[in-house]
């Protein structure tokens, strides 16, 4: 009889530390989340995204500068998260968004809000950030809190030139 009551209690254990593992892990599998976006809806989230300053950063996995300089980026949204919001825009195929954008995201740890440009026009996604703006890869866009840009940068950023454009903005 009480081999039987400790196989009984034992099953029960398990029944019940299962589904906590489950839950523990699902977080994390969810916690990377990538919109497909047009040029207009890009607008849109620009015009919305005021009260706090914005820093849009543009980026690609086949480009070797943007994924050298991402760590800082993830830094700077994390340090930096009451003071600035930090958006990514990935100009990669959104086709690649399963097979390289986020696992390339997860790996960076990156829990800023990313999306993926389904650009038809070039031209119209180039003018949208900036009409000086070449369309090269990685530039970042900061905008105030009243949605005006008040600089863009081109090339690779340290962490420390991210720091020191959004603090001179």
């Amino acid at each position: 009889m009480n081999k039987i009551c400790l196989i009984l209690l034992l099953t029960g254990l398990v029944f019940l530390i299962k589904p906590v593992y489950a839950v523990i892990e699902t977080p994390a599998e969810n916690s990377i989340k990538v919109e497909i976006v047009s040029v207009e809806d890009l607008r849109k989230i620009i015009e919305n995204k005021t009260g706090k300053p914005l820093l849009i950063n543009v980026w690609a996995t086949w480009c070797a500068p943007c994924r050298e300089e991402f760590p800082d980026l993830v830094r700077l949204a994390d340090e930096y998260e009451d003071k600035i919001d930090v958006v990514g825009i990935s100009v990669d195929f959104p086709e690649e968004l399963d097979s390289k954008i986020i696992p390339f995201l997860k790996k960076q740890g990156a829990s800023f809000t990313n999306y993926v440009i389904k650009v038809i026009e070039p031209e119209d996604f180039i003018n949208l950030l900036n009409k000086n703006w070449s369309g090269a890869v990685p530039a970042t866009f900061i905008y105030d809190e009243k949605g005006r840009q008040v600089k863009y940068l081109i090339g690779k950023q340290s962490f420390e030139e991210f720091e020191k454009a959004i603090e001179n903005q």
